[in-house]
């Protein structure tokens, strides 16, 4: 079983493959359905894994294709696509072996690029749209769901839903809601009916912010790359939802259809604190499009994803 964010993303050389070392694991999902960052996480791993030295991850880019099972290890496989003296891509396919037939099912195909480390002819950054609180002065987000349901704000089953749904980030990385975004304010979401200080923006200004860090050690270039994927994947399928007073059970179906990573610190370190800042661009036509950014304790851009994703209008009939 694994505890660590590193075993969570670690892999086993099989041949020209490698397989998950632990079974993927649910979060945002009660069916028995993997996080999608774990498969971003493995391929971006394997990845790694295989370029030669000297080069650095910079950006991915990838489709989900198929929902990943619970119950069966993820196979990636990375295939070279070029390799010159300043780049290599590597496309890389993530794939899962149905229990009862033995059949292989494509879940997830990515591009990875990386890039040798070249000097700087111009060197800045951009910053969040606002400013939030410093970590130390944000109450843990196990803490202050404890607070909610303490305060009534929340039920016994919202509180218990709400650790099932995001119980596993909260065991591998260590998150603090900024008390100025939106996501704080209504809990995720979850407390639908909550108008916050940003019920004037339009839904395209409003936005979240939260610092984390992975709570165990990361030793290698591989894991902290993998580790970023599997951070940066997490809560904008849903953010939407939770930006306009609605959650899960408002849609009739919401997860991640693609994504692209871009990597601006070549060797960031996700187990010191970073800032991440969550907007959404996009809503229409049974798709959204939303944006998450990561900001090192310097105030240093570090990273970037976007992602489209399904919001489904739900079926005539169901309960909202």
């Amino acid at each position: 079983m694994a505890t660590t964010l590193a075993e969570h993303v670690s892999l086993q050389k099989v041949h020209d493959h490698y397989v998950s070392a632990h079974l993927p694991q649910k979060m945002g999902n009660l069916a028995p359905i993997a996080y999608g960052g774990y498969a971003i996480a493995f391929a971006i791993h394997a990845a790694c894994n295989t370029t030669p030295d000297g080069f650095h991850l910079y950006s991915v880019f990838g489709h989900y294709l198929r929902p990943a099972s619970t119950e069966a290890n993820l196979i990636c496989t990375p295939v070279k696509l070029r390799q010159s003296k300043s780049f290599v891509t590597y496309r890389v396919a993530v794939e899962q072996k149905d229990p009862s037939t033995g059949r292989l099912h494509l879940c997830m195909e990515l591009l990875a690029d990386f890039h040798r480390d070249e000097p700087s002819l111009l060197t800045f950054s951009s910053e969040p749209t606002k400013s939030y609180s410093h970590w130390r002065d944000c109450v843990p987000s196990d803490r202050l769901v404890e607070d909610w349901a303490k305060a009534g704000k929340i039920s016994e089953l919202q509180f218990k839903a709400f650790n099932t749904l995001f119980g596993l980030s909260r065991d591998v990385y260590e998150g603090r809601l900024c008390p100025e975004g939106v996501t704080a304010q209504n809990l995720m979401g979850m407390a639908k009916t909550v108008k916050t200080t940003q019920e004037e923006l339009s839904p395209t200004a409003k936005s979240s912010g939260d610092w984390l860090r992975v709570k165990h050690p990361l030793q290698t270039e591989g894991e902290q790359m993998a580790s970023l994927g599997f951070v940066m994947d997490g809560v904008l399928a849903f953010l939407p939802l939770a930006h306009n007073h609605m959650f899960f059970e408002d849609a009739g179906a919401c997860s991640s259809l693609d994504f692209a990573l871009r990597i601006f610190t070549p060797r960031p370190k996700l187990d010191e604190w970073h800032l991440r800042e969550i907007i959404n661009h996009h809503a229409g036509n049974g798709r959204t499009y939303s944006e998450s950014k990561l900001w090192d304790e310097g105030g240093n851009l570090v990273a970037s994803m976007t992602q489209q994703s399904i919001l489904r209008v739900p079926a005539k009939g169901a309960k909202i």
